[in-house]
């Protein structure tokens, strides 16, 4: 156990030592005790926490000007945690024990301070033993739990009740996972945690990380009269969350301390244990789907039986969705980094437990950067019901990935006469058309995306540029020139079939004024309306048109 002040002025001072200053600092721990020698340097290395002891007397021997007063101001900036003196303690001596908070005790004058120093030096070092004692056997006690495979929870819930203190694991963002209380200490609430995890956040970023031995730092929790040891629980990646044990300012222990860091030790080992299953997990999932995207399941019984194991049957109709997430631009602009390995772990977590929430026994895993989702289509009745479902994981990882944006792509269904390697193909073409012409956020289906699904498999951007060119170019520049909407008037047209009077309704333009309209269009462009061929290459250009915008936007 820690040693405090107050500790060694009841199991290792003689009996008649008396506290003259420096009350406040009583329960200041002490981690051993040094004499004062009687010639330079009075004391040998001191690296703080020390119970220094002296005589009076010898000062004059070490430095002939030397006080009391100035020896204790000395003292204190290398971190002496009391002083016990023989002889007389002059007022100064007293003012400057008081104002520094160091504890000055009297020591009766028929004392060996040899014989003091071995005394206390023996008792640090038998609590000390007897801490190590108490921390072995509660990190004993709690690797038992993992052993059993109970769970953090468990973990909490035993060091709550060894240490009679409430106890608390949240995740890398601070967010509240699991917790227990204690009778007379009121639950811990997450919102009060939060007003202290700046100040963690940034000594977490000072100090060491090891798996062994986690630090432990002490912070008060404002207005709730609390303090608590805090320790990281350490990852491979850094750090996947925070154990804390919590109680009130005057009741915070050694033990507590060391309980802290031995449960961290514990956590950190639970978190790489369920890692592991998790990336074995992730590893059969995506041999699986590399398997289904390369060929037909259907007669292939093992094949069938582990895909069944990972809960997804494959003779079932399905579809594909992809989802991507990217850095936004306020989070590139501002310097932060995301790692993109993270970042896809996360997205792909955020997708299972979407699907887990609408009982949708689908198939989860990573192909590059991209996570990709097989759906049976009892899970998904129509097309729109697959839209909705993407759209709300999409939604909700951008929520769960702050800075990220988030973009979904949906193949068609395999019981529309396609394979799911086709549907596979399918969503990733949707996600990279809709990501160029629709931005990051957005969601997009296959069978919307007509003929730009042509289009954007057309390697050369000149090649488009040129057929643009050709067929708007001359609509565009009057546009420009003349603050003119011909090109918006096409755009309608195409957009209502030809039908005269709704496009004039979309335009706000009367009917004269819209047949005027095309008339120009005609004339300016030299393509003739009437044309069945004409208005094709038109539509088509006008696509290309939008494709081409959207790659100079990201551009």
């Amino acid at each position: 156990m820690a040693v405090t002040v107050e500790d060694l002025l009841q199991l290792a001072l003689p009996a008649g030592t008396v506290v003259v200053a420096g009350k406040a600092g009583l329960r200041t721990e002490v981690v051993w005790a040094r004499s004062l020698r009687p010639r330079p340097p009075a004391f040998e290395a001191l690296e703080g926490g020390e119970l220094a002891l002296l005589s009076t007397s010898h000062l004059s021997l070490v430095e002939g000007s030397l006080t009391l007063a100035t020896l204790i101001a000395r003292l204190s900036e290398v971190g002496v945690a009391a002083l016990a003196v023989q002889g007389e303690i002059d007022g100064a001596a007293v003012k400057v024990a008081d104002t520094l908070g160091i504890p000055l005790m009297r020591l009766p004058t028929d004392v060996s301070l040899v014989e003091v120093e071995r005394a206390a030096i023996a008792t640090v070092v038998d609590m000390q033993a007897e801490l190590q004692r108490r921390a072995s056997e509660i990190h004993r006690q709690l690797a038992q739990l993992t052993f059993e495979e109970r769970g953090l929870q468990a973990v909490v819930e035993q060091l709550a009740a060894i240490c009679g203190k409430a106890v608390a694991i949240e995740d890398d963002q601070f967010r509240l996972q699991f917790s227990a209380s204690v009778a007379g200490l009121a639950q811990v609430e997450e919102m009060e945690l939060r007003v202290s995890s700046c100040l963690v956040a940034d000594w977490v970023g000072t100090v060491p990380l090891s798996s062994m031995q986690p630090p432990v730092g002490r912070f008060s929790i404002p207005g709730t009269g609390l303090a608590r040891f805090v320790a990281p629980i350490p990852a491979r990646d850094g750090v996947a969350g925070y154990l804390s044990v919590i109680g009130p300012e005057g009741e915070m222990t050694e033990v507590d301390r060391q309980a802290a860091g031995r449960g961290a030790a514990v956590c950190a080992v639970e978190v790489a244990k369920e890692a592991a299953v998790v990336e074995a997990e992730a590893r059969l999932r995506g041999d699986l789907l590399d398997q289904l995207l390369s060929g037909d399941a259907q007669g292939d019984q093992l094949l069938l039986g582990k895909a069944r194991r990972l809960g997804y049957d494959p003779t079932l109709p399905s579809l594909v969705l992809a989802l991507r997430a990217e850095a936004g631009s306020q989070t590139r602009a501002n310097g932060s980094n995301r790692d993109p390995e993270r970042t896809r772990m996360q997205l792909e977590s955020v997708v299972r437990v979407e699907l887990s929430r609408r009982e949708a026994r689908s198939l989860v895993a990573s192909r590059g950067s991209t996570v990709v989702a097989v759906v049976p289509l009892p899970a998904l009745p129509s097309k729109n019901h697959a839209w909705e479902l993407a759209e709300a994981m999409r939604r909700r990882a951008e929520s769960a990935l702050e800075g990220c944006r988030v973009a979904a792509g949906i193949g068609r269904a395999t019981d529309m006469g396609i394979s799911l390697a086709a549907s596979y193909r399918e969503a990733e073409g949707a996600l990279g058309i809709g990501t160029r012409v629709n931005g990051l956020s957005s969601t997009t289906y296959f069978g919307d995306l007509g003929i730009l699904r042509l289009l954007a498999q057309v390697g050369s951007q000149a090649e488009l540029e040129g057929f643009r060119q050709e067929m708007l170019d001359k609509l565009e520049e009057h546009d420009r020139r003349a603050g003119g909407e011909l090109v918006k008037t096409l755009e309608a047209l195409f957009q209502y079939h030809g039908n005269l009077s709704k496009t004039a309704e979309q335009l706000s333009l009367h009917r004269n004024s819209l047949l005027y309209r095309l008339q120009r269009i005609e004339e300016i462009s030299g393509h003739d309306l009437g044309d069945p061929e004409t208005r094709l290459s038109l539509q088509v250009a006008l696509k290309v048109r939008q494709l081409l915008e959207a790659d100079r936007s990201r551009e």
